[in-house]
């Protein structure tokens, strides 16, 4: 699932969109967005960003609890994850 912290600009490196293990995971102290993988397609680099927690050694369980950022709505501002 791709997803982003959206406290962060689209522009900036931890902004990117990122492939992690649910929509929640911005929101877990474990979230670490790294250029995971470069691909050359034409001649132009394509980065693809992925949680490298979960890129390099699994995802730990018990996965711990995300830290939301609640927001108008009862959205959160990081993830976008609608809160109960």
């Amino acid at each position: 699932m791709k997803v982003r912290d959206r406290t962060e600009p689209r522009n900036s490196y931890k902004g990117q969109e990122c492939f992690a293990v649910d929509a929640v995971c911005p929101c877990r102290m474990c979230y670490n967005c790294h250029d995971t993988d470069n691909k050359y397609y034409g001649g132009k680099i394509h980065h693809s960003y992925s949680c490298a927690t979960n890129y390099n050694s699994g995802c730990p369980q018990p996965k711990p609890e995300p830290e939301h950022i609640v927001g108008r709505g009862g959205f959160c501002k990081r993830c976008g994850v609608k809160l109960s």
